[in-house]
């Protein structure tokens, strides 16, 4: 079954469990500035702050469901559009996975789907070493920051990116590659740190059934960790 019919699936099941079908319930999805959705931090070299990501936050009966993307749609669905959108674009994308993360996080079948705030992403990065143990060589897919100052400082690290303006840049003694070595720095590596995010853009699946363990980091994944059984990471998610 292809990887979004089954998170399709999982909420079409919830909906019916918890019976939520048929009510003329809304999921209202925006897109939230850099200060909503981080707050106030001394870096600007988030991809959110530097204007590469948004931040969509999906409200369902006031539970809230973020995704980080590079498309968005400002746009409100009753819960059962949710289950017929077309999942196309990172902008449909982002659209269903805030909005399932929204409605698990309402019936409680998930946590920490909004974004932590302020220092709080520093303070997530020094928590790396909780997850990652005693792996030495890592590969962290998407560029963050906070957590490659960490990782270039204490492990083997290789770090892939889509942003054209990161690739090529230098950073801790550490190249940020182009996704063209993805699988050359997959077969490299003791453990794969990748970001939610490749739920959004759809290359989450690069990532899935290898032979080396893979841990998904940030709110986006939320929900779908839960459903399809995926190691996640989220020190400080709220």
């Amino acid at each position: 079954m292809d990887l979004y019919e089954e998170l399709r699936d999982a909420l079409r099941n919830a909906i019916k469990q918890h019976h939520l079908s048929g009510l003329n319930i809304s999921v209202r999805c925006k897109a939230l500035s850099a200060h909503e959705a981080i707050g106030r931090t001394e870096h600007t070299d988030y991809p959110i702050i530097k204007g590469r990501e948004v931040m969509v936050e999906a409200d369902f009966q006031g539970a809230k469901g973020q995704a980080f993307t590079d498309e968005f749609e400002q746009v409100d669905y009753l819960i059962e559009d949710l289950l017929t959108i077309r999942l196309n674009s990172n902008r449909k994308r982002a659209t269903f996975i805030s909005g399932l993360n929204a409605v698990f996080r309402y019936l409680d079948l998930c946590d920490k789907t909004i974004h932590c705030k302020d220092k709080e992403p520093v303070d997530c990065a020094r928590h790396l070493s909780d997850a990652i143990g005693t792996f030495k060589k890592v590969l962290l897919i998407g560029y963050q920051p906070r957590f490659l100052e960490v990782l270039a400082s204490g492990y083997s690290t290789r770090v892939v990116d889509m942003d054209q303006d990161n690739i090529g840049v230098n950073i801790g003694n550490v190249m940020i590659e182009p996704p063209e070595m993805t699988a050359d720095a997959i077969q490299w590596c003791d453990v794969i740190f990748a970001t939610g995010s490749t739920l959004t853009n759809g290359t989450i699946t690069d990532f899935l059934n290898q032979a080396k363990p893979v841990i998904f980091f940030g709110v986006t994944i939320a929900a779908a960790a839960t459903i399809l059984n995926l190691n996640k990471y989220c020190h400080c998610g709220q």
